[in-house]
């Protein structure tokens, strides 16, 4: 075959091909417009997906930075208002922006904020930290049933550290409210499954204490001991040696 007639078949193969594909889009264009189509629209949805998912961070953060604020301003007392004479006057007490009279308003103040957050966002990062630090100002109120609810919450929903604080700040409440029974399987539980960030003769010492409050002084005893022996180069082998002279006293 000639060289001229290699290159003509060749053209005649290309313009086949190209009446082919331009055929096949012809019949298959509204098919094809709606596959490119799908695709954009996917793609558009995971951007706005990522997008809206980012806004929702960002207003629970805020959120809880707010919360965050009250609950660390500072507490002053309420101080007389200035007098143009010098003298201090008894009446119309003046309370320092930015501060709160007592620990308890400080909390009072807190404590609606924490929740707002948490209730807005409650999968963000952001929400279940808001619901844990609304558990543990509940706790400093003394209101330590509305406390564990909402520590059961952030135990529900949350994982690692901020999950495994939550069950400590739960066994707490429990101890602080005098359900003592139920503060020693909290304990119990999160020694016999201690994390890292937990160290399990922390948690051993905590419920040696709980053993303690609720006049269970034998059980306290043995889990004092399990600490001395087991852990020994600890630093709370020390404080466990010291309230094992106690009971012995």
């Amino acid at each position: 075959m000639k060289t001229s007639e290699r290159h003509h078949l060749k053209d005649n193969e290309l313009a086949l091909a190209i009446g082919q594909a331009n055929q096949w889009r012809a019949k298959n264009q509204r098919t094809l417009i709606m596959t490119i189509a799908a695709v954009v629209l996917v793609a558009a949805a995971g951007i706005g997906y990522v997008t809206w998912r980012n806004g929702i961070d960002t207003k629970a953060r805020a959120l809880l930075a707010e919360a965050m604020v009250v609950q660390q301003a500072r507490v002053t007392p309420v101080a007389p208002p200035a007098d143009p004479s010098g003298n201090a006057s008894p009446s119309s007490p003046v309370q320092q922006a930015g501060t709160y009279p007592t620990e308890k308003a400080r909390l009072e103040a807190a404590l609606p904020k924490f929740i707002a957050a948490a209730e807005s966002y409650p999968a963000t990062d952001a929400g279940r930290t808001a619901r844990y630090n609304a558990a543990a100002v509940q706790v400093g109120l003394g209101r330590f049933d509305e406390a564990v609810q909402h520590y059961d919450r952030v135990i529900a929903d949350g994982s690692g550290l901020l999950q495994q604080m939550a069950r400590l700040g739960k066994a707490e409440a429990q101890l602080r409210a005098a359900q003592y029974d139920a503060a020693i399987g909290s304990f119990k539980e999160l020694s016999e499954k201690a994390a890292a960030n937990l160290p399990k003769e922390a948690l051993l010492l905590e419920l040696a204490r709980a053993y303690r409050l609720a006049g269970k002084h034998e059980d306290a005893r043995k889990t004092l001991t399990q600490i001395v022996e087991q852990h020994a180069d600890s630093p709370f082998a020390t404080e466990a040696k010291t309230e094992l002279d106690k009971i012995k006293g």
